[in-house]
């Protein structure tokens, strides 16, 4: 009983266990961090955790989403957008997430996770939101080149949106 208890525990992922030695005797210590996130490397330094008795590196849900968010933190501030420009930009046109992310091509979902800091944009999604931030007025350009991607009543109530902003 007490074993099927424990794998239970352990598939439920209440008990962290060392893949190395199977132990649960772990610690939480400060450690740096290297990650490579398109061609650059990310270096800070964060909790994560370890295996008390052999020193592995133990998966710890919660200090290796930290750590994950982390370098996307930093590579953003440094050579992408931060999280807080890409809602800005959204809210300066008085949009919804759905509907901007179609206005730049992308999924909600990604939209979403843009805006949490959970993933870096792509290339081309970071070229239109650069863009979009340089020159607000090119948000005409990109609806009209997504404009099948509205229906009437959405494309209707981005462009009231516009021209409104434009008045202001």
């Amino acid at each position: 009983k007490r074993l099927h208890m424990l794998l239970f525990l352990i598939w439920m992922e209440v008990i962290i266990m060392c893949d190395i030695c199977g132990s649960t005797n772990t610690i939480i210590k400060n450690h740096d961090h290297i990650y490579k996130i398109k061609g650059k490397e990310i270096k800070f330094n964060l909790d994560r955790r370890f295996c008390a008795s052999c020193g592995n590196l133990v998966y710890d849900d919660v200090l290796d989403n930290k750590a994950s968010e982390k370098a996307i933190e930093i590579y953003n501030e440094l050579y992408g957008i931060d999280k807080t420009q890409i809602i800005n930009l959204r809210k300066s046109f008085n949009l919804s997430q759905e509907l901007f992310s179609k206005i730049i091509g992308c999924a909600k979902k990604t939209l979403i996770s843009y805006e949490k800091g959970t993933s870096i944009p792509n290339d081309c999604y970071l070229i239109i939101l650069r863009s979009l931030l340089i020159n607000p007025s090119l948000i005409s350009t990109f609806v009209n080149a997504n404009k099948s991607q509205f229906t009437n009543t959405e494309y209707n109530k981005i462009m009231n949106k516009i021209s409104n902003m434009k008045m202001q």
